[in-house]
């Protein structure tokens, strides 16, 4: 087994090719900077978190574990999107807030969706932590990277794949973003690699869009598609623009994705757990958020979830409200 200096100096050696390869080195030292900046800092409390997070009077509910990390509980089927519950990433990226939700009080996940191959995403020791008895949906060009991690069943999903098992339809959709997880291997995996997912029980429609940029076009595909209930977005990092535009989107642009799809509900996601831009504060976008909902009158609309928080969304209201 390889020790934990000659980890964190592959690590660091890692990080190096991709300042070379990405053509981008200054702002990416000055990333990296930043990251190890917050080791020394310690990781803040969730407030309060949910001892038993499984609602069997539940149609639809949401509990947001961190960053993209979601626990989905559609009528009795239980989704878990991009786990994340180390305490760092990479080894080198910690977390401002611990994980609101404890893996091991989970009875079982049926789906676990992974969005792309980056580390903040797709975490090996995350995964370790949670029931095996589900299926692990992984997007095309992951499974060169995957583990055997002892699921019931993994499959890789290309855009507009479908998995059906029971009452549940998911199915891959094409967002803007890339892969790879090294540094080097982006040569090989810019073009593939990632995903967002849609998933339906029952009458019932939710949106995961994992990372991605803003492309009118392939959002308005998935509102022509399906009738989105309930969209779960980034909203971060904001900062250095010009840098993070084409894959992540702003508070702004995840509003414009939410009327694309033509969603009733969004919950933002990406935000708060991880240091990974120059934004100004933690909670800068969401506030940033909080302040376009309000001018374009969707403030109603946004289901704003500290970390570890849960709601449960009754069904007959979300239905009756206009996308």
């Amino acid at each position: 087994m390889m020790s934990p200096l000659r980890s964190f100096a592959l690590i660091v050696l890692l990080f190096c090719l991709t300042f070379v390869i990405s053509g981008c080195s200054s702002i990416v030292t000055r990333f990296f900077i930043k990251s190890v900046e917050q080791i020394g800092r310690p990781v803040e409390p969730v407030g309060n978190t949910i001892e038993n997070p499984i609602r069997p009077e539940a149609g639809l509910s949401v509990l947001w574990v961190g960053h993209a990390t979601v626990l989905i509980q559609m009528h009795d089927k239980i989704i878990m999107t991009d786990p994340l519950f180390t305490r760092t990433v990479g080894m080198v990226m910690k977390r401002t807030t611990e994980p609101g939700l404890d893996p091991a009080i989970l009875p079982r996940v049926d789906f676990t969706l992974i969005s792309h191959t980056h580390f903040d995403h797709f975490s090996f020791g995350s995964l370790d932590m949670l029931p095996k008895n589900g299926m692990l949906l992984i997007p095309l060009g992951a499974l060169q990277y995957t583990p055997d991690l002892g699921f019931s069943e993994t499959k890789e999903m290309s855009p507009w794949d479908v998995v059906r098992h029971d009452d549940v339809t998911i199915t891959a959709v094409p967002v803007q973003h890339f892969s790879g997880r090294y540094g080097f291997d982006i040569l090989w995996m810019r073009d593939h690699g990632y995903t967002g997912y849609v998933i339906e029980s029952r009458g019932t429609t939710v949106f995961f869009a994992g990372d991605t940029g803003y492309d009118p076009e392939l959002f308005k595909e998935i509102g022509r598609r399906f009738t989105v209930d309930l969209a779960i977005l980034p909203i971060g990092p904001i900062e250095p623009r010009d840098f993070m535009e084409r894959n992540h989107i702003d508070p702004a642009q995840a509003l414009l994705i939410f009327q694309d799809v033509g969603a009733r509900l969004m919950l933002p996601m990406h935000h708060k757990t991880l240091i990974q831009g120059f934004d100004p504060t933690p909670t800068y976008a969401i506030e940033q958020l909080r302040m376009f909902a309000e001018q374009l009158g969707l403030a109603d609309r946004i289901i704003d979830l500290d970390i570890g928080e849960q709601h449960v969304l009754p069904l007959d209201v979300i239905h009756d409200l206009s996308p």
